[in-house]
């Protein structure tokens, strides 16, 4: 447990200000899951994802960094899905897991990051459906798997507040789910 502890006082040392950013994205990122709709769901995505794109590219994880900045683009378009005809156009799922796919391979190419690019990637790929779909219920579910694959990017890339936030999100995953069944029924 000292080594556990030992490690994260030598993260947060190394990393003060990357650390703090972290750690108001991770309060936004975990309240988005108890919002109501996608596009709550989405709304509130955004906004935390400016403070991960700041937050992992200050600890030189860019593919993550990168992959959050579309983030920040996608909840933003999203958000207005119903509300505008143009964010309403069935491409954007597919056009946002195209770059997000082309900013791995760049930053695979560019930065070297290595294999763990994957674990974002596909992460960030499976949350392009899951804020689209109407289907709330599903929509969590995928994001509960995309979640679990940003721990273990968060682990490696040593982002403390992104791996309690993936716990946390996990943990808000559930209880929302929870509660969804509870209400179908009663």
């Amino acid at each position: 447990m000292s080594a556990l502890w030992n490690e994260i006082v030598r993260l947060v040392a190394e990393h003060p200000v990357a650390q703090g950013l972290g750690l108001i994205a991770l309060v936004v990122t975990c309240l988005s899951y108890q919002a109501r709709t996608t596009r709550g769901i989405a709304l509130r995505q955004a906004v935390g994802s400016f403070f991960w794109t700041t937050h992992l590219l200050l600890l030189g994880a860019w593919t993550g960094g990168l992959l959050n900045l579309l983030g920040l683009a996608r909840g933003s378009v999203y958000s207005q899905r119903g509300e505008r005809a143009w964010a309403s156009r069935p491409f954007w799922p597919w056009l946002f897991g195209a770059l997000c796919v082309a900013a791995a391979v760049w930053s695979g190419v560019a930065q070297g990051e290595g294999p763990r690019l994957l674990l974002s990637t596909a992460a960030q790929c499976i949350g392009c459906y899951a804020l689209w779909t109407a289907h709330v219920r599903f929509a969590r579910f995928l994001l509960a798997i995309a979640s679990l694959l940003w721990l273990a990017y968060d682990v490696l890339s040593g982002s403390i507040p992104g791996t309690a936030c993936e716990v946390f999100s996990q943990i808000s995953i559930y209880i929302a789910i929870a509660r969804d069944f509870r209400r179908s029924a009663a």
